[in-house]
């Protein structure tokens, strides 16, 4: 953005430079070059042309007196507007230092770092002496407007401290605990996600979260949950869940197959029926998958935004049959409702144990059981059923010997016996995680797939932050 004459000067002679660099390059080029390059060359200056011409127009707007009125959609463009309206004011910087009795150097600072580390009381001395008017509840007089108020509201949602320091103001951790521009940026961020607008971030009312995520959701809370930390752990990821979606937009999107024999065969043919191919395969069709290393509130989630499927995955384990089971659940549950624009299945941990005989969930859990064990996983369960003779305590040693026998994945098999002993009401899950080997890491897998097709041009700073953040390791 240019912010005064000087930046204006230099910016139109830029310009004339990139014209004359342009009719050299559009004659026969230099020696040598590739017609395809030499294209590509044209290209790219053609568009830094472009963009500071773009400057240029916008600056002779303001001068003008073109603009009146500045439409802000977020706290962060605050100190870009402010810029603006000096230009529109026409101010100079000398001019608006004089004004509030400071230097000139001092509102260079501040416009080059975009009002970086300026008190709140300080952009309010800006906005008065520019005689802007801006909405009143966004300085919100009398309030307790700091990073560290900001950080005691969100957890008071349910999150933890380190999550939300980690995952959502990591960009405002380290400033002063007085810095107001910083607790008006992190409020912003927070607005996005959770949508606390912030009069109610910084107010006293209980925070909610708000927005899409369980929206339409196939499943309630299970019964003793955290009910509002869930809720705003799960806003949280379906906006990062959109990120990912924002930022795959050449993923060609393809019909989701709901017949297990299909997928499997199609899994087959990338190599065999493992976490990684089966990735691949789910990429394939159009459907990023977002893994997330969290602790707490579900395992799983497949959320369609705009007409697009996206999979979450939150396992507690690293165990990779566990990660393969719970990708081909979500899988299936993609594949619902195929016209429907928007989409909601949220899986929380307890759900299989306290509210598997939901049909959507069953069928789900039955299909990913199929893919995994060849279709037979329902003929496979009643085989150990009948030979532990409806003893708990043999299963064990008769999935193993089964599932040897019949020339299947132990892990499989026993993952998909705790899911058939819980619609009984009974858990085995923890014997079935003992079942289970590898020394593979399926979130590190998942992590590297999805930043193998990130175009992260489609987003703007703040909201490449988050996603990355998102894609790291676990919080301590």
């Amino acid at each position: 953005m240019i912010q005064n004459e000087r930046q204006y000067r230099i910016t139109k002679a830029q310009v004339e430079e990139f014209d004359r660099k342009l009719r050299s390059l559009t004659a026969t080029g230099p020696p040598g070059v590739h017609p395809r390059i030499l294209q590509a060359q044209r290209e790219a200056v053609q568009s830094q042309v472009e963009e500071l011409r773009e400057e240029l127009a916008a600056y002779d707007g303001l001068r003008s007196g073109g603009s009146r009125v500045l439409e802000l959609t977020s706290l962060d463009e605050l100190p870009i507007a402010i810029v603006q309206a000096r230009i529109a004011a026409g101010l100079t910087q000398r001019e608006l230092a004089n004004r509030l009795g400071v230097k000139e150097q001092q509102i260079q600072r501040y416009e080059a770092t975009r009002y970086a580390g300026a008190s709140l009381d300080r952009i309010r001395e800006v906005v008065a002496a520019l005689g802007v008017k801006v909405r009143e509840d966004v300085f919100l007089p009398g309030a307790d407007v700091s990073p560290a108020r900001v950080l005691r509201r969100a957890t008071s949602a349910g999150l933890s401290k380190d999550f939300v320091t980690k995952r959502i103001l990591a960009r405002h951790a380290e400033v002063s605990q007085s810095d107001d521009a910083s607790a008006l940026g992190a409020a912003n961020l927070l607005n996005r996600i959770f949508g606390w607008a912030p009069a109610v971030l910084f107010g006293d009312a209980p925070l909610v979260a708000t927005g899409a995520a369980l929206a339409g959701a196939r499943f309630k809370l299970p019964v003793n949950a955290a009910t509002h930390a869930t809720e705003a752990y799960a806003t949280y990821a379906y906006y990062v869940a959109g990120l990912l979606l924002r930022a795959t937009p050449k993923l060609r999107k393809a019909p989701v197959p709901s017949d297990a024999a299909e997928v499997r065969a199609a899994i087959g043919a990338r190599g065999d029926l493992s976490f990684a191919p089966t990735l691949d395969y789910i990429w394939s069709l159009g459907i990023p998958v977002l893994p997330l290393s969290d602790a707490g509130a579900f395992h799983g989630a497949t959320w369609r935004i705009s007409g697009r499927n996206v999979i979450v995955l939150k396992q507690g384990t690293r165990l990779e049959s566990r990660w393969l089971h719970d990708v081909l659940h979500e899988l299936r549950h993609a594949a619902e409702e195929p016209e429907a624009e928007s989409l909601a299945f949220v899986d929380y941990e307890t759900l299989v144990r306290d509210n598997g005989s939901s049909p959507a969930e069953t069928a789900a859990s039955m299909f990913a059981g199929d893919v995994m064990l060849a279709g037979r996983a329902e003929e496979l369960a009643e085989k150990c059923a009948e030979e532990a003779s409806g003893s708990i305590e043999r299963l064990k040693s008769v999935v193993v010997r089964v599932a040897k026998r019949e020339n299947v994945p132990v892990a499989a098999l026993a993952n998909y016996m705790a899911f058939r002993l819980s619609l009984q009401g009974s858990s085995w899950w923890g014997t079935a995680t003992n079942l289970q080997t590898g020394s593979s890491d399926p979130w590190a897998m998942a992590r590297d797939q999805a930043l193998s097709h990130l175009d992260l041009t489609r987003l703007d700073e703040t909201e490449r932050s988050v996603l990355l953040r998102a894609l790291e390791g676990d919080v301590s």
